[in-house]
This record gives C-alpha cells, structure tokens and sequence, in this order.
C-alpha cells in the first residue's frame, strides 16, 4: 500500500522548522513513504526528489484560496471570540477561533486524499522531527488499514492533530472527509456552529459523530493523556518523532519532563 505524508508551511516556518524536518524525514524515512509538501511562498531544499514533493499551495490548493478570500476580513473566522461574554476565561485565545489560520492544515487535507495513487494519508505537522529511522513496515504498522483513522486522543480535550492517519477509500474515511469538508466549505452551516473553529477542535467535532457509524478507529493516546500533555512523545510515535509544539520550536527539542515515563531510545536519552 502506498503511503503519503503531507505537510505544509509558510517561509517563516520553514526556516524555523520546516526544512529540518524535510532534512530529517530524507534522512531517515523509508523511501517508500512519500511526503508531500504543500510550500507557502517558500522554496524548501529537497535532496530525494524521488521522495519528497514540494508543490505551490496557493495553485495547488484553489478551495482553500476561496475559503481564504470569503471570510479574510470577517472578525470571527481570524481569532475574534464571537461571544467573550460567555467565554469570559479564554476569549482572548485567538487560536481557539482561527479558522483561517488552521484552514490550510485541513484542505491540504482534502486535497491529497484525492490522489488515486495514495493509499495511506498520513497529516503530520512541520514543527515534527524524524530522530530515528523507521522502515516501511513499521510506519506501515502504526497506520494498519483495518482501522479507517489514527490519532492523537487527549481524554477531556480535542485530539492533538500534529499526526492523524487516513486509510482512504473506505466507508469511514469517506464520510469522514466529506463532513470534515463540508463544514468549512458551508462554514455558517458547519464550523461556525460549533463552540470554536480551530482545526482539531473541528476533527473532533467531525469524529464523534462519524465514529458512531464507523467505529474503526485507533487512538494512540487517549489512555495516556489527562488534558493538554504531550501526546506524540509519550506513544508509539515517539520511538521515531518527536513532534516540537510551542515554545519547543525554539528550543529544537522537546523536554526531559514532557515524558511520562522514560524512553528507551537514544534520542531521548541525550535530552
């Protein structure tokens, strides 16, 4: 089966993080997992073209374009809390309602799994480091195609959505991806009726209630995570990624006390 990872990153971003982690996936990634980059006016270095992709977001991607031009100058789709008086402890957390913001992550999203030739999607954030090689069977089976959707559960909180898989073509996925679209290209029938806008906030919101139709899915950190945590690091996942959400970019890794328990590899072992 053949397996794609996307990602996508602005030029601030990719100077940041960004081509460290196209470095890093080169590196040591099988080269039968592609990735796909959805480049914003930047032009990352790539030494494995026969790996890795970059592609222009902005021609690649003419339904975010339009979602963008609709709600750019509209207060409540770019970080303005539509009812701070009902949320009178978070309202100034313009993340939670930016959903312009967060739009490129979903319909680069939509747009890959459009692609005939992929099998396995797999979303994985730029701010995400590969520290140790992984092989095609092994990235294989931590996306097993007898679930629809991997991802990262947090319990009491929206999944954290710095890694999700998609086995494409099956009823699941399907439905998944047509509501999870659907949302954001009716916004005032879709995301706008939800209590924030947010790209996991809205996966979330989309799961729970697809999940009861399909209910194949695998979760690799609920059982482990209480609230915000560092769900990547402390799963299987963390084995090959460490994923550096936050003020982690500009530390270049994440933190002894992010683990829950110990890791056996070497990587976290240097931290």
């Amino acid at each position: 089966m053949n397996i794609t990872v996307i990602t996508t990153f602005h030029e601030p971003g990719m100077v940041q993080y960004g081509q460290r982690f196209i470095d890093s996936f080169q590196q040591r990634v099988d080269p039968r997992v592609k990735l796909k980059v959805y480049a914003e006016n930047c032009k990352p270095i790539v030494a494995r073209p026969e790996q890795v992709t970059v592609v222009d977001a902005k021609e690649a991607l003419p339904d975010l374009n339009a979602f963008k031009e609709r709600w750019k100058d509209v207060p409540k789709a770019n970080g303005t809390c539509p009812w701070p008086a009902r949320r009178p402890r978070d309202h100034h957390k313009a993340f939670k309602w930016d959903a312009v913001r967060f739009a490129n992550k979903t319909y680069a999203v939509f747009e890959a799994a459009k692609d005939p030739n992929t099998d396995i999607l797999v979303w994985m954030d730029a701010d995400t480091y590969v520290h140790s090689p992984i092989t095609y069977g092994q990235f294989r089976a931590m996306c097993p195609a007898t679930v629809w959707l991997s991802f990262l559960g947090r319990n009491k909180k929206w999944p954290e959505c710095g890694f999700y898989h998609l086995t494409l073509r099956t009823p699941g996925s399907d439905a998944f991806l047509k509501e999870f679209q659907r949302v954001y290209d009716e916004a005032e029938q879709g995301i706008f009726l939800m209590e924030e806008w947010h790209d996991s906030y809205v996966f979330w919101e989309v799961l729970k209630k697809i999940r009861t139709q399909f209910p194949q899915i695998k979760d690799f950190s609920g059982h482990l995570i209480n609230g915000e945590g560092h769900p990547l690091i402390n799963c299987e996942l963390g084995q090959f990624f460490d994923h550096l959400k936050g003020v982690r970019k500009d530390e270049g890794k994440s933190r002894k006390k992010d683990l829950l328990k110990p890791r056996p590899e070497q990587y976290w072992n240097e931290i």
